[in-house]
């Protein structure tokens, strides 16, 4: 029985060590994980809704970065190079400016944030990258609950196909989102997401 079961255990080790040496070589099962990752490109753009406020000549954001929500964490934009500033009333009747062509993940998404360089509550106002300009060339900073921290977020579904693009519009309509508490004007927390194609 002993004479049998050396050359058998002999065998299986040979075979297993070729298995090895061939998963190891060049051109075998050693993936990197960034190519075994599909991507495709969301087209992301900036519009605005018009305002009815005569008074309000420029509604000011600056966006420091992008980012995704993936497998339960936020992930930065790389494409998306900040900070980049934007007068929102330009950008009505019409109008949109494409923030980036950037490169997630495909699949679904159901939301996106924006990096905002703009004022806690509370907080003394000092060079605000986010504030509203009136006819009388007078500004105030706009100010949004834990904004620094959180985000300012994008909602809406839309799905980034594999080597495919996927447009979507960050739909901000200032006069839904702007509120005025007393003497500050406050950026509510959400904006829609619509996708374009």
């Amino acid at each position: 029985m002993k004479k049998f079961l050396l050359p058998t255990i002999l065998a299986v080790v040979a075979f297993t060590s070729i298995v090895l040496v061939v998963m190891a070589a060049p051109g075998g099962n050693d993936i990197a994980p960034e190519q075994a990752t599909k991507t495709g490109i969301l087209e992301l753009y900036l519009c605005d809704a018009p305002t009815d406020a005569k008074n309000i000549t420029g509604v000011y954001i600056t966006i420091d970065e992008i980012q995704y929500h993936r497998d339960g964490q936020w992930i930065t934009c790389d494409e998306f190079v900040g900070p980049q500033k934007y007068d929102l009333l330009e950008l009505t009747g019409g109008n949109s400016t494409l923030l980036g062509e950037l490169t997630l993940p495909s699949g679904n998404y159901t939301q996106i944030r924006f990096m905002l360089d703009i004022q806690e509550i509370g907080a003394p106002p000092s060079n605000p990258g986010c504030y509203i300009e009136f006819a009388d060339n007078s500004t105030e900073p706009l100010f949004v609950p834990s904004g620094g921290q959180t985000g300012y977020k994008g909602i809406g579904r839309f799905e980034v196909p594999v080597n495919g693009t996927v447009v979507v519009t960050a739909d901000f309509d200032v006069r839904k989102a702007v509120v005025v508490a007393g003497s500050s004007y406050i950026l509510k927390p959400t904006i829609k997401l619509i996708v374009n194609d």
